[in-house]
């Protein structure tokens, strides 16, 4: 069950509840909820899920078809959709920690269930049965996914064998829970007098008045602290100490966690047939292998290479003006310096762009943009009593006709998930229910500040585009006829490339016009800044690409090397001064806070991989106009709309016209 591999899934409790509901209403809105609601949702949609598993591997009566078998099976999977999506999302983002703590019991739960799915002979015996040399391609092509999963999860070994699998997914599952609540609730923090905090921005400053007993201010580990700190504090000692905190959250508790994921999943591929977790996790994948993934991060990191080497010595010749005696530039330090080069080459200095991206006005002008671009638009959804005051609904039309609804909780708040991702709410099913996601981010909160205000760095603009791009690409493939091709449901690889799309947007002047104003003006940003922001922000991205090689490498290298002899803080340490142009900070640990080395496990190579393909097809938009509304809704239609009902390679092949290449993506590193 590819789609629920992640167990971020979705729950719709109308299902099942009487043959007059309205699938389509919405009734399955993520209400705050009780740990005692959360334990009766997940087990009445797992007892029907249950009552549909034993039709289906039982007589049928006849030939197993799409109607009688496939249909029963796709409902079979929207409950076990149901039951998992209200415990993905409330297990990173709930206020209440008994709910927190039952949803990763729910998801437990859920993954057993799955796995006994996927491991029933009786099952894929069933589905193998179903001929479907008559129905459409999208209805082969989700059978054939289906059929390649089963097979995955061991279903043709031996009772015993499945039996070891089967515990083994049940305990990398828990154990990731625990990697990840080891790194949630580890906001660390800093103590500074206030001279310690010259050069950051005014608003900033405002929100982090000293301590009225001791003088100091504190400055913590969350994104709105940390980012622009570390950018524009002209203390180098707190900006170092501010690092190590940052890198080492989770650590030493994530240590033997990691390490026990990383044995148990390569006990879990080997007991497949694979040589290791890397070979498992890349063969359904567009890259096909490991070799190839290692053969993809060598080819970007030596494409990147020439412009690492020019960024770095760019950056240590800026360092060496206030200190002539630097040898080299360390890695917490290339976010100051590389401000300060970019505030004397091209005449810019970040805290002069931030006026203009106030949150609320980035916020409106992300709805107004993609309203315009995709022929949508967004109306809010008052009244809901939703699991926390700072998070908003939302339902997305086109026309008149209602394409899904989504939910904004963009603030951070303790113990909240840190970072930022789309969670799937409800993958649509055609006729039957709407789809439904839920962004989360962490960015400063108006509320905080006594004139609303919310200033934004670039890059949390970036952010917030490149993760509306996965909602959007949720909600557009939520009309799908089979879940399994519903939502963000291609190949892993892939689905990177739509949210990066999305970030391009954020360099065009006609878009940035349409809500780049400043906060107290109104004024739009001028066409000057922009074009100092477009050539500032080239600056450095060599350097960021050899820095994801190293992120890429590590994640492939932990899992395609026997635990036996893996040496986890050796490796990182070995990994990022071969890839990086900075060098490993002694006495660090950003392995155990990696969070996408459970998530992601050994593919984190699929960021530049999509990258490459969303270079590509951007060129089609540079080629036609990037406000070019019809390019935008033919990439729509073509991309986004389809989900996973068929190949990621032909969705890009039919809207750029031929393969995708790797063209594109050089000559933007090269420029």
């Amino acid at each position: 069950m590819r789609f629920l591999s992640t167990f971020l899934i979705v729950a719709n409790t109308a299902l099942f509840l009487g043959d007059d509901v309205d699938l389509w209403a919405l009734e399955a809105t993520p209400l705050d909820r009780t740990a005692a609601e959360m334990v009766a949702s997940t087990r009445d949609h797992l007892l029907v899920a249950e009552e549909i598993f034993e039709q289906l591997t039982s007589e049928v009566g006849g030939k197993h078809t799409v109607e009688n078998t496939l249909q029963a099976y796709n409902t079979l999977l929207m409950h076990v959709d149901a039951a998992g999506s209200e415990n993905g999302l409330f297990a990173r983002v709930h206020p209440d920690a008994d709910v927190r703590e039952i949803a990763e019991k729910g998801q437990q739960e859920i993954s057993a269930f799955i796995t006994r799915l996927s491991q029933s002979p009786e099952l894929y015996a069933a589905l193998s049965g179903i001929d479907v040399s008559e129905a459409d391609v999208s209805t082969g092509f989700f059978l054939e996914k289906e059929l390649e999963d089963f097979r995955r999860s061991g279903v043709d070994k031996s009772p015993v064998v499945r039996e070891r699998l089967a515990a083994l997914r049940g305990e990398i599952v828990s154990l990731g829970q625990e990697f990840q609540r080891n790194l949630s609730e580890d906001v660390r923090f800093i103590t500074l007098p206030p001279e310690d905090l010259r050069g950051m921005p005014d608003d900033w400053l405002a929100s982090h008045p000293p301590d009225k007993e001791t003088g100091l201010v504190q400055v913590d580990t969350s994104y709105p602290d940390y980012v622009p700190f570390v950018t524009y504090a002209e203390s180098p000692e707190g900006r170092s100490a501010l690092y190590r905190e940052y890198k080492d959250r989770g650590y030493p508790a994530n240590k033997p966690v990691l390490r026990s994921i990383i044995e148990k999943r390569h006990e879990f591929a080997t007991l497949l047939g694979y040589g290791d977790w890397a070979a498992f996790a890349t063969a359904d994948k567009m890259i096909g292998s490991s070799e190839a993934a290692q053969e993809f991060i060598d080819q970007i990191a030596l494409a990147s290479g020439p412009s690492a080497e020019r960024d770095y010595k760019t950056l240590l010749r800026r360092k060496q003006k206030d200190e002539p005696w630097a040898k080299s530039i360390a890695d917490w330090e290339k976010p100051y310096y590389g401000q300060l080069v970019r505030k004397s080459r091209f005449s810019l200095d970040p805290k002069e762009v931030r006026p203009y991206f106030n949150f609320e006005s980035v916020r409106q002008g992300l709805f107004d943009l993609t309203s315009a671009m995709f022929g949508v638009r967004y109306e809010p959804v008052d009244g809901l009593d939703l699991w926390h005051e700072s998070v908003t609904a939302w339902d997305i039309f086109e026309g008149d006709r209602q394409l899904g609804r989504f939910y904004l909780d963009l603030h951070p708040r303790p113990d909240k998930y840190g970072h930022a991702a789309c969670f799937g709410y409800r993958d649509g099913v055609r006729g039957q229910r709407l789809p439904q996601a839920c962004l989360v981010c962490n960015f400063a909160d108006p509320a905080r500040s006594e004139e609303g205000v919310a200033l934004m760095e670039f890059g949390e603009v970036k952010t917030f585009f490149h993760e509306f791009g996965h909602l959007l690409h949720g909600i557009f493939a939520g009309d799908r006829d089979w879940i399994g091709n519903s939502g963000i449901a291609t190949e892993r690889d892939f689905v990177e490339a739509p949210s990066q799309m999305l970030e391009e947007w954020c360099y065009d002047p006609g878009a940035l016009r349409l809500f780049a104003r400043h906060y107290q003006t109104g004024e739009p940003i001028p066409p000057e800044l922009i074009a100092k922001l477009r050539a500032s922000e080239d600056f450095g991205k060599g350097s960021n690409a050899a820095h994801q090689m190293f992120y890429a490498a590590l994640s492939l290298s932990y899992y395609a090397t026997d635990p036996e002899f893996l040496d986890l803080d050796r490796l990182a340490v070995e990994l990022q001064n071969r890839y990086s142009s900075f060098a490993y900070v002694e006495g660090t640990h950003f392995q155990y806070n990696f969070g996408h080395l459970y998530g992601y496990s050994a593919i984190y190579y699929t960021y530049m991989w999509s990258q490459v393909i969303a270079k590509d097809m951007f060129s089609r938009f540079e080629e036609e106009g990037v406000m070019n509304m019809e390019t935008a809704l033919a990439y729509r239609r073509a991309v986004l709309d389809p989900g996973g009902s068929r190949p990621a390679s032909e969705l890009v092949e039919e809207f750029l016209g031929r393969p995708a290449r790797f063209d594109a993506f050089a000559r933007w590193l090269d420029r």
